[in-house]
């Protein structure tokens, strides 16, 4: 039916103005539903060099979902040069071969010749009649001649320009550097970043996560680059009108969401095996990074197939497509990964591994292997709903990186990952600002921000207390089942929760009366959680209570936190010294705590001089508060015998019993006891920094502000029971090897040793990147404990190298963060400045990140940045690294003083900071000012010895 053209313009003014009224935050608030879409065809010429820029056309073939005459689609720093629409068949083949075009020859001689192809046919045929973008919005909304007919199938067609990137995001370049110092050349490699939401930077189309197509992409680019897709290349042709430029047309995707498609542009080479998968077809893996760094493929290269036939056994679902890609890219953000389905990308330290990798970091890299696989189940194969939900997959994925690396690589230090990532996770949750678990991606000042500590590391804390009260068989079978149902689809933690409370019912492990969903909504629905009081009274009796974990000083809060009256569904698992059960099917709950019975009473059936434990193995997510006795009990049990204690319940009661001192709940005192038991043994390294980071805070606002020299002396008896001086088994172990001392915490044995590897370095007697022998942790002692020849040959190796990026130069600069001596430490945060050294952003940040952690030169470090914050503005290109800087002083600030002054920074400089950096610095700055008060504050408990 044909509408006047006054009409419709008339109307589609008046709906676009309305429409673009209720749109904020953006666009995160999901598109009228107006069509749906079911298959792009993607054309994409990214012209790296000489003038960048990205030329584009797409096919989106959609049926359409209500009578309008105006289509919506997400379009962000696009230019649209012309827009159709044309009515098409509903039969899929005969769809198929509808309106055939040359689509790379009208990219060709558009990105080249600046020529529009017109097709008269297609031309004719077409219903749009005009199309206006709105950049603000990120949408382009296309106006009809006629009505779309609701069922009806159209194909929309788009030829566009738009930009490539220098940040992560979009299609993004970087470049990096090849040979040495006296014969180098550049290199550049580009590739996709499309995760959140910036698949609407490559083309238009509906960027939403539960709008999932189909994908073909067609890339053009010159012939010395190879181009990797998230499917198999099915043919390759020559362009018709530009010399040594070639087509490459790949297969088709299965339906996906927008923000998996990738692409990747590069002269890498590769490694590559087949996995046989439990489907009985083969795979093919290939993994990528330059020709001289094949060699540090060998890890992961052993790590993936293993991690991929544990995940496809346990979830009982094959790996989905024909092959996959895995690429180390330079110029990614450090520490960053993106799952793409069949083509994931590595930040370059996410993946290689050399000898120079210490234990710590190669437990790191591993564990973000096995995440980034786990999201081709979760995320990719059941995609959420909405970004709402995106903790669902980051915490299931994060979950099985310590499940899967049990298995197939028990050597790493996984747990010691889960710990820190646990701890860190308990901080941040207690921030005033923190948002819940499930709070609307629209609350935060970008979609970005809810990929956070809160979404990787709660949510796996919860799934995994969710595994230990209803057993290991309901949660296998929950999840088997979820996938099973909702692949290709989307789903939500809902979805979930049900399907493994049917589970739980059917193996008897929570009764009929209780429901998963409502249990688990009480962690997701609201940020924080409970701090559990243990007290055992004289006639056996145990009494057991929650409340939200809060500072003893805090008032009340009613805002986007935990109101006082919080309270949760909470599991109770329990063992002791009688009866120790510390095993996964002996985390089962013996009771629970609900909002309606906060509180409880159990018959003790033990003596009062035997210990109870409550949440054996940190197996649920809150913190646990005993009576005086109990605490001393526990106490007693490590001195004896530390062992009887698995690592993981160790670590958490020291961390515990210190951030419970730390609030004012308890007094240091029980925290000291606890540790004493190190000065007796020679392990538990991860404990002994877990306890130091507590006690250097404690140090820190001592020099600051801390005037009782009762508690200093506390202080400094703790400090006293961390270091290994007094060990002669440790002299003993560290003789032949600094790398099996404890360097970071001054054994002498092992720091003399690590000297000595340097004096080795020095006199060239052993290349730094031949050292097998020593971990990062005995070159960072060198270093701390060297003098002006061990850090003149740092600076000297650090500084020549042609490629900064090399492993040992990388370690190298990691070791010279640990400096005490402040010349040093400016020396090298103005390694940046030097006219002659080359250091990225990423170099950059890791230097100054270690930099202010060290308390020896932190304020040294904070002066410079924040004189400096124009030059690394411009150095970064990317203020969320400038955010990042800021976030880690108000974190790492022991004095008001230097707090105010990054508050008035901040204050000063928002406009250069992201909008969510700036409430993540100033909730750092917040909370740590809480801190620091309670910690000065000695009205409110008193030292005991």
């Amino acid at each position: 039916m044909a509408i006047n053209n006054v009409v419709v313009f008339t109307c589609w003014w008046l709906t676009t103005r309305l429409m673009f009224q209720v749109m904020a935050n953006e666009n995160l608030e999901p598109l009228p539903v107006i069509v749906t879409p079911i298959h792009y065809r993607l054309t994409l010429l990214p012209v790296l060099e000489d003038d960048p820029r990205l030329c584009g056309h797409v096919w989106i073939d959609v049926k359409a979902r209500a009578e309008t005459n105006l289509i919506v689609l997400h379009a962000s720093d696009l230019t649209i040069i012309k827009a159709i629409v044309l009515p098409v068949s509903s039969d899929a083949n005969k769809r198929g071969s509808q309106f055939k075009s040359e689509d790379g020859l009208m990219v060709e001689n558009f990105c080249f010749a600046a020529a529009v192809y017109h097709d008269t046919i297609v031309d004719s045929s077409s219903i749009a009649l005009d199309h206006h973008a709105d950049g603000q919005k990120q949408l382009i909304s296309i106006l009809l001649k006629e009505v779309l007919k609701k069922g009806d199938y159209y194909r929309i067609g788009l030829l566009y320009s738009g930009n490539i990137y220098e940040s992560n995001k979009g299609f993004f370049r970087a470049t990096y550097e090849v040979g040495n110092k006296s014969d180098c050349c550049k290199r550049i490699i580009a590739a996709t970043q499309l995760e959140a939401i910036h698949a609407r930077r490559l083309f238009p189309c509906i960027d939403e996560p539960a709008q999932k197509a189909t994908f073909q992409l067609m890339v053009g680019h010159h012939f010395t680059l190879k181009a990797i897709n998230n499917m198999p290349l099915k043919s390759s042709a020559r362009m018709a009108t530009v010399d040594n430029w070639v087509w490459d047309t790949f297969d088709t995707t299965p339906v996906m969401s927008t923000y998996l498609l990738a692409c990747v542009l590069t002269e890498f080479n590769h490694v590559e095996m087949t996995y046989h998968s439990i489907s009985g077809k083969n795979v093919t893996v290939r993994l990528w990074t330059h020709q001289h760094r094949l060699g540090h493929l060998d890890f992961a290269l052993n790590l993936i197939p293993k991690a991929l036939n544990k995940l496809e056994n346990y979830l009982g679902v094959p790996y989905s497509l024909p092959k996959l890609d895995v690429i180390a890219l330079p110029g990614y953000e450090e520490g960053k990964a993106m799952e793409n389905w069949g083509l994931i990308i590595h930040s370059e330290m996410n993946l290689l591994v050399d000898e120079t990798t210490d234990d710590i970091d190669k437990s790191i890299v591993g564990a973000t292997i096995v995440h980034e696989l786990a999201h081709q189940w979760f995320g990719n194969l059941v995609s959420s709903t909405s970004w709402d939900d995106i903790w669902t997959n980051e915490g299931l994925t994060t979950l099985f990186e310590s499940a899967i690396l049990e298995q197939v690589a028990s050597d790493l230090e996984y747990e010691t990952v889960v710990l820190v990532f646990l701890q860190e996770v308990m901080r941040s949750d207690l921030l005033s600002t923190q948002f819940a678990l499930s709070a609307p991606a629209s609350s935060y000042p970008s979609v970005d921000e809810k990929f956070d500590v809160i979404a990787y590391a709660k949510g796996a804390a919860i799934f995994r207390m969710a595994r230990s009260f209803v057993g290991e068989e309901a949660f296998q079978s929950g999840i088997r089942r979820y996938l099973n149902k909702y692949q290709y689809a989307n789903a939500n933690s809902t979805d979930l929760w049900n399907l493994i409370n049917q589970e739980a019912r059917r193996t008897h492990t929570i009764s009929g009366r209780m429901n998963v969903a409502r249990i688990m909504k009480t962690w997701t629905q609201q940020p924080g959680y409970p701090l559990v009081h243990v007290h055992r009274s004289k006639n056996g009796i145990i009494h057991i209570s929650q409340r939200p974990f809060k500072n003893s000083d805090s008032p009340p809060k009613d805002n986007s936190t935990m109101a006082v009256s919080a309270s949760w569904w909470v599991p109770i698992s329990m063992t002791n010294g009688e009866d120790l059960r510390f095993s996964p099917k002996d985390r089962l709950p013996v009771a629970w705590l609900s909002p309606r019975k906060p509180s409880m009473e159990l018959q003790g059936t033990i003596g009062n001089n035997t210990w109870v434990l409550v949440n054996p193995q940190a197996g649920n997510y809150y913190r646990v508060n005993y009576d005086r006795r109990n605490w001393d009990l526990l106490a007693e049990q490590l001195m004896r015998n530390h062992t009887v204690i698995p690592f993981i319940t160790r670590s958490q009661l020291v961390d515990d019993a210190f951030v419970m001192g730390h609030a004012k709940i308890i007094t240091y005192d029980i925290a000291l006891q606890l540790i004493r038991y190190l000065t007796h043994t020679n392990d538990d390294v991860l404990i002994r920094r877990v306890a130091q980071s507590h006690i250097q805070f404690l140090e820190a606002i001592a020099a600051n502000s801390i005037q009782n020299p009762d508690k200093k002396k506390m202080i400094k008896n703790m400090s006293s029971y961390i270091t290994r001086e007094r060990k002669s088994r440790m002299a003993k172990m560290s003789a032949g090897d600094p790398g099996r001392g404890d360097c970071d915490s001054g054994d002498h044995q092992c720091v003399n040793k690590a000297l000595l590897l340097f004096r080795d370095f020095i006199d060239g007697t052993i290349h730094p990147g031949k050292d097998r022998s020593a971990n990062s942790e005995s070159w960072c002692a060198a270093v701390r404990h060297g003098s002006q020849p061990e850090w003149n040959f740092a600076w000297n190796m650090t500084s020549s190298y042609g490629d900064q990026t090399l492993p040992e130069t990388r370690k190298m600069l990691k070791a010279m963060c640990c400096t005490t001596d402040s010349m040093h430490a400016k020396q090298l945060l103005t390694r940046v400045l030097h006219p002659n050294i080359k250091q990225g952003p990423k170099e950059t940040l890791m230097i100054m990140q270690r930099l202010i952690k060290n308390p020896s030169v932190h304020q040294v470090a904070v002066t410079f940045i924040l004189s400096n914050s124009v030059f690394l503005n411009k150095h970064f290109r990317n203020p969320s690294l400038m955010s990042e800087l800021l976030t880690a002083i108000a974190k790492h600030s022991y004095s008001m003083e230097e707090l105010e002054k990054v508050k008035a920074f901040v204050v000063n400089n928002s406009k250069e900071l992201e909008s969510g950096g700036v409430n993540r610095i100033m909730a750092a700055i917040n909370n740590n000012m809480e801190w620091l008060e309670l910690a000065t504050d000695d009205s409110h408990a008193t030292v005991e010895y």
